[in-house]
């Protein structure tokens, strides 16, 4: 089991001065990856979000686990995100996705991505 960390640190802030709040990790379970995102997912910190995804598929995991169950707020800007991973991944990675608040499930639901990604209530349950 491998760990990765790329937070991005309080003290860091965007073009208009306020302070980032996301920071990411990711731990290597076997061939199956798994993203931790913690904070606040918005057209700011999305980016990075996005990368990271970009990142983990361009190594071609048989399963990506997407776990949000650490943040609080996941505007449009993080589904966009997981929709460029979807099309990534299709036919190569199981994208699977860790949704535990109502700041997560919600939009997921309310756009129906959940139906194209699997939602799931842990890492453990998404990675069975």
């Amino acid at each position: 089991m491998t760990s990765f960390d790329s937070s991005v640190h309080a003290d860091d802030v965007d073009p208009v001065g306020a302070a980032v709040q996301v920071s990411t990790s990711v731990e290597w379970r076997d061939k199956a990856a798994v993203l931790s995102v913690s904070g606040d997912v918005d057209m700011v910190t999305a980016p990075q979000v996005e990368q990271e995804l970009s990142a983990l598929l361009e190594q071609q995991p048989e399963v990506l686990v997407v776990d949000l169950a650490e943040v609080g707020f996941f505007a449009s800007a993080g589904l966009t995100a997981l929709v460029a991973a979807y099309k990534q991944a299709e036919g190569r990675t199981g994208l699977r996705v860790v949704a535990t608040s109502s700041a997560t499930v919600r939009p997921l639901k309310v756009t129906a991505l959940d139906r194209k990604i699997p939602v799931f209530d842990s890492v453990e349950a998404a990675l069975a």
